[in-house]
């Protein structure tokens, strides 16, 4: 039997992470002084969420014994570039799970946050506050990004005739095995890869939505 094909929840976590090609927009003031960079379903993305989300990547790079590139460098303003949009694809992603009516409370993303311990905070204010609203926006993602798998693949099925052609198929892979005694794992597996591919899909229409200068 081949290897298991991995869980949708762990599919979508790192799904969320796999980013389309954006263009950084200009940088618009606020009344109030501040910057937006972009919006996305009226969810303002501001430079300061840029800058935190760089330093997150800089904290990364330390501990990974990396270097980070300096400010002002061609290679700073592309990690500028990947924070604005992984900020724009949490912000969409969010947007477009509230079109299917699934929505994440605090108190949820308190919860995983409690299961999940990250790695030690150290460093500066800044930093402990970059690694802190990455962790959060990262856990509110994977909760969304859950729900909604759970939302699509509802009326997903295996039927035992697709199990069956399956087997045919692949019928050198189980030698002498019996099919009544691989027939679970097969429907598990083709399972999992369908509602992989229904998350995969919706991503996917996510992501081309997403905005483009």
């Amino acid at each position: 039997m081949r290897a298991p094909v991995k869980r949708i929840v762990l599919v979508a976590s790192v799904l969320v992470l796999v980013l389309g090609a954006l263009a950084l927009v200009a940088v618009i003031r606020n009344d109030d002084g501040g910057k937006t960079v972009t919006a996305v379903s009226g969810h303002k993305i501001k430079s300061s969420d840029v800058e935190l989300a760089v330093e997150h990547f800089h904290e990364e790079a330390d501990r990974e014994g990396r270097s980070f590139p300096a400010k002002g460098t061609r290679e700073y303003d592309q990690v500028e570039k990947l924070a604005l949009r992984l900020l724009i694809d949490r912000a969409a992603i969010e947007a477009a799970a509230s079109r299917l009516g699934v929505h994440v409370t605090d108190a949820q993303v308190d919860a995983r946050l409690a299961n999940s311990p990250g790695e030690s905070e150290g460093g500066g204010d800044v930093r402990i506050k970059a690694e802190a609203a990455f962790r959060r926006a990262t856990a509110r993602t994977q909760l969304l990004t859950e729900a909604v798998a759970a939302k699509l693949t509802v009326g997903i099925h295996v039927s035992a005739s697709n199990v069956r052609s399956y087997y045919r198929a692949h019928r050198s892979l189980y030698g002498s095995t019996a099919y009544v005694k691989v027939a679970p794992a097969i429907r598990s597996e083709l399972l999992a890869l369908r509602k992989n591919a229904a998350l995969t899909h919706w991503l996917a229409q996510v992501r081309r939505s997403e905005p483009k200068v």
